[in-house]
């Protein structure tokens, strides 16, 4: 039992300490939240996209696409994703902000803290995963969003619009750019040469400490003020339902124990960090601010309780 916990803290303790190594350098003016931008534009536009073309362009297309894993963790997350909306509906808030807590409910921080997690856990297979996730949150979850969004505004006469207007933002993502091109490399199995396989691991390698780094920074000044109900009840959609809802799916597929783990552990990290920003777009900046807040905080106990179920199988 004590081998498990020293071990749980391994991987823990690390991802909580550079992430409040962030908070407090921003917190005593070591960085500004400009700089900290600049340093979250690096992740998002460098890092994480060399981060997907290393792990897929580096491996077999068998090998990088597991259709359980895929068909599993997407059909929980459209189960989490509804689950959350009806919920926030039976509730009494209003279609978006509804709509907003399916997203909450269902979309990880795959990259900024899931990765750095499950890559600890087991190693490089965990780019893979991220892959996965990857493809699942950006073709998946997030248009769904989009196009919910549009009908609780009244604009289903514009949905192809949507649809369209998504798609061309796909195309523009340097994450998923970076993911077309390394297809061509496993799909028809051309060598990466030497030069870009070291570069593009490099650069994978510098994403996951400066991601969690900037996720810390980014925490300064959020606060909960009022409404607790209502982050009580996206943190248990977020870090209860979701997890369990990705365990089941996963396991009716077929998974093996490392895919089942894999989507159980990347399910329990808080939601994507893109969320409060979505938020302050549609009116909702405090409420979604607070929930992240909050997630953040129980995560610790969430993680831990995956962590220690993994170590004692």
């Amino acid at each position: 039992m004590r081998t498990i916990m020293l071990a749980i803290l391994t991987i823990t303790a690390p991802v909580f300490i550079i992430m409040a190594l962030g908070y407090f350098c921003v917190r005593f003016n070591v960085l500004t939240q400009e700089q900290l931008g600049g340093m979250g534009l690096f992740v998002m536009r460098i890092g994480l996209p060399m981060l997907v073309f290393h792990a897929i362009a580096t491996s077999p297309l068998a090998e990088v696409m597991n259709m359980v894993y895929l068909k599993g963790y997407a059909l929980a997350s459209l189960l989490a994703f509804f689950a959350g909306c009806v919920v926030a509906r039976w509730r009494g808030q209003e279609k978006i902000h509804a709509v907003l807590n399916g997203l909450g409910s269902s979309m990880s921080n795959s990259g900024f803290m899931g990765y750095p997690l499950l890559l600890m856990a087991i190693g490089a297979p965990a780019g893979v995963f991220f892959t996965m996730n990857v493809l699942i949150e950006n073709i998946l979850l997030l248009p769904l969003m989009f196009v919910l969004i549009d009908l609780a505004r009244g604009g289903s006469a514009n949905i192809w619009a949507t649809l369209r207007r998504i798609l061309f933002g796909l195309l523009k993502n340097p994450i998923i750019l970076g993911l077309l091109i390394a297809l061509v490399f496993s799909v028809f199995g051309l060598p990466l040469p030497g030069v870009a396989e070291k570069v593009s691991g490099m650069l994978a390698t510098a994403s996951s400490p400066l991601a969690l780094f900037v996720i810390g920074g980014g925490l300064y000044g959020l606060k909960i003020k009022g409404g607790w109900a209502d982050a009580l009840v996206l943190v248990l959609g977020k870090l209860l339902l979701f997890p369990l809802l990705v365990a089941v799916c996963l396991w009716l597929f077929g998974a093996d124990r490392q895919v089942l783990f894999s989507g159980i552990l990347l399910a329990s990290v808080p939601m994507a960090s893109m969320y409060p920003l979505f938020g302050r777009e549609f009116g909702y900046e405090r409420q979604t601010s607070a929930a992240m807040l909050a997630t953040i905080i129980v995560s610790f106990f969430s993680l831990s309780l995956v962590l220690f179920f993994w170590g004692l199988n």
